[in-house]
Parts: C-alpha cells; sequence; structure tokens
C-alpha cells in the first residue's frame, strides 16, 4: 500500500480542524496527501440533518467502490453502525478520535494542503463535546465528553501556527459556551502573548459574549475580525423555550445593541424554520428581530427531526408544517440579507 492519504470532511469547522489534526497524525508517520488512488482515506461525517447523514455515509459507500484497496477510516457525528461491516473500513467512535488528536494540542502543519492553509488561515479548535441539550440537536448524543484547549496549550498551538506562516487563527469549537478556561480571557491571553495577525471566530454562542470581550474590540481594533457569526435560531420566546435555548429574545436584543456600538462591526446568524408548534406569529417575530438586527448572512435551516431528540417527539405529536409554508418562511429570512446597510449603521433594537 502506497504511503498516500485523501482526507474528506463532512459538516462544521470544528470537524474540519479535527481532520486537519488527523491528517497530520500520518504526516507524521511519513504519509503524503493525494486526489490519486490514496492507500488510505479519511472520512469525517455530519449528522447535523437527515441531508447532512446521508451525504457523509453515500460518500463512504462511493470511495469504498472507486478505491477498492485503500483502507478507509471513518469517524464523526453520523450512525456509523450503517458502514461498520463494508470491506476495508473502521470505524472510529468520537471518543476514540479525540484521545488520538489530544496529544496534538489542536495543532497541525501547512503540509495537509487543506482548504485555509493556501490563505494562511488556521482552524483553533478550542472546544469540543456539548451537554446543552437543545431539543433539537443530537450532537449532545453524539459527542458527550467536553474538552476544552488550556489558554497555555492555545497560546503555544497559536505561536506554532504563526512559525507556520498563517496569519489568521479561526476559533471554533463545538459549543464555546462550555469552553472551561473564559471565552474572553483565552482571546486577551492570545492578543496579549502572539503576534498573530487577525483572529476570526467559526460560531459564538450568545452567553459567550461580555463587555470584557467587547472592550477588546476598542484595544485591538486591527486584531479582530468585525464579522462576527452568533446563532440565534430563533426569535420567538416560546420557540427558543421549546429548543432549549439559554436565553430569550430581550437577552437578543440587549446583546446586539451592545455589540453595535463598535465600530464597523456585521453580524450572521443561524434560523431553524418550521421547528415543530411554530405559528405564522412566532416566525414573523423571528424574521421582525432578524431585519432589526440587520444580519448580512443568515444560515436558514428547515427542521430537520433527529433521532432520540425531545423535538422529534414533539414533531411526531404536532401539527405538521407543510413544505410550501417552510420554503416560504425559509425565503423570507433569506430576502433579509438582500440589498441593506451594514448592521453597525442600524439603529438600536
Amino acid at each position: 500500500m502506497s504511503k498516500t492519504f485523501l482526507a474528506i470532511n463532512f459538516g462544521c469547522r470544528v470537524n474540519m480542524a479535527e481532520t486537519n489534526q488527523w491528517s497530520q497524525t500520518l504526516i507524521n508517520q511519513g504519509y503524503l496527501p493525494t486526489k490519486l488512488n490514496p492507500g488510505i482515506i479519511l472520512i469525517n461525517t455530519c449528522s447535523i440533518t437527515k441531508k447532512g447523514e446521508i451525504e457523509s455515509l453515500g460518500s463512504v459507500r462511493h470511495l469504498q467502490k472507486l478505491y477498492p484497496k485503500a483502507k478507509i477510516f471513518v469517524t464523526g457525528c453520523a450512525n456509523l453502525d450503517k458502514i461498520k461491516d463494508l470491506d476495508n473500513v473502521s470505524v472510529f467512535k468520537n471518543d476514540q478520535k479525540e484521545k488520538l488528536l489530544k496529544e496534538l494540542k489542536s495543532s497541525y502543519s501547512p503540509n495537509i494542503k487543506d482548504k485555509f492553509s493556501h490563505t494562511n488561515r488556521f482552524l483553533l479548535k478550542i472546544q469540543s463535546g456539548c451537554s446543552q441539550f437543545c431539543s433539537y440537536c443530537i450532537v449532545p448524543f453524539k459527542r458527550p465528553q467536553l474538552f476544552s484547549l488550556s489558554i497555555p496549550k492555545a497560546i503555544d498551538t497559536v505561536k506554532k501556527a504563526v512559525q507556520d506562516g498563517y496569519q489568521e487563527i479561526i476559533i471554533t469549537g463545538v459549543n464555546i459556551d462550555q469552553y472551561q478556561y473564559n471565552f474572553s480571557d483565552l482571546i486577551k491571553n492570545i492578543l496579549d502573548q502572539t503576534t498573530i495577525k487577525l483572529i476570526s471566530f467559526g460560531s459564538i454562542p450568545i452567553n459567550c459574549i461580555d463587555q470584557k470581550f467587547i472592550d477588546l474590540f476598542k484595544s485591538y481594533p486591527h486584531r479582530l475580525s468585525h464579522f462576527l457569526h452568533i446563532p440565534i435560531q430563533s426569535g420567538s420566546d416560546k420557540i427558543l423555550k421549546l429548543m432549549n435555548r439559554p436565553y430569550s429574545s430581550k437577552d437578543i436584543t440587549n446583546k446586539f445593541n451592545q455589540l453595535k456600538k463598535i465600530p464597523s462591526i456585521s453580524f450572521g446568524t443561524d434560523i431553524i424554520v418550521g421547528f415543530p408548534t411554530e405559528t405564522e406569529q412566532d416566525f414573523k417575530k423571528t424574521f421582525s428581530l432578524c431585519q432589526k438586527i440587520g444580519f448580512i448572512k443568515i444560515h436558514t435551516f428547515k427542521f430537520s427531526p433527529r433521532p432520540n431528540t425531545k423535538a422529534r417527539i414533539l414533531f411526531e405529536n404536532s401539527p405538521k408544517i407543510s413544505k410550501e409554508v417552510l420554503s416560504n418562511r425559509s425565503q423570507k429570512i433569506r430576502s433579509i440579507c438582500q440589498n441593506k446597510l451594514p448592521s453597525h449603521q442600524t439603529p438600536e433594537i
């Protein structure tokens, strides 16, 4: 078998960061990345939606047929029991992967040739696992083990990334709200103790944003990205409660009003439409709040019932929302981002 490998990633930037680290373990053993007839194939799967899981597992089957002599290693959040009996396919549970990657301290080199390396952007995974159990989310069932990268180890990793030529780090985690060393302290220490030119953020839970974090934009206006992706999921208090999200629409309003005091700030978010029992009035509250905040980017998801979640039970016992209504609501949310002023020019909510 040739000492070459192909890494395939599905899903979030946490998955992407872990795929990069996983690739680094092979490079450390003398393997080279390739797209032609690889000896080893790494596949990191996703199951945040039913469609994502189908695509992930379909890719495993396709690559197993395309490269019958390759050894295929599969991990991630998809239901891996569905492919565990395929020839030449080995399954890595998430806890096994975490053990394997722990010694790397979230580090990897440009030799992995991922899609960010040529732009000098490094994915810094600071946290993994979740025990929040939002009612629609399968992740806590797939990633129950909590991990936080300590501030000293994060600083060492960033310093190495700078030595490797990276000019930007992208902070990422499964649920950064559960980062155990204080998120704002981490960012301040990276700014103080490294020379990284820019820190940007994959996704920041709204409860991670405190006054200390906001003040960092005054002290380091050119080293922090002025685009923040902050998932709110809904603007209806009824739906937020059913989702088990740890904030209210008032909390959202107050936080964004604070953030809008930062010059040239702009925002993205995630919105789920068609959550079970979502009425037209609930949707209008979400639409109105998104309009007032002035998001420049919105990832819109139609509700997808995931196994074992409370929202699936609610879905099965609630009147169904038609595909036409789902598409209409999704389109309306997306339309908010068209032809509007940057959010820092919008008034307080």
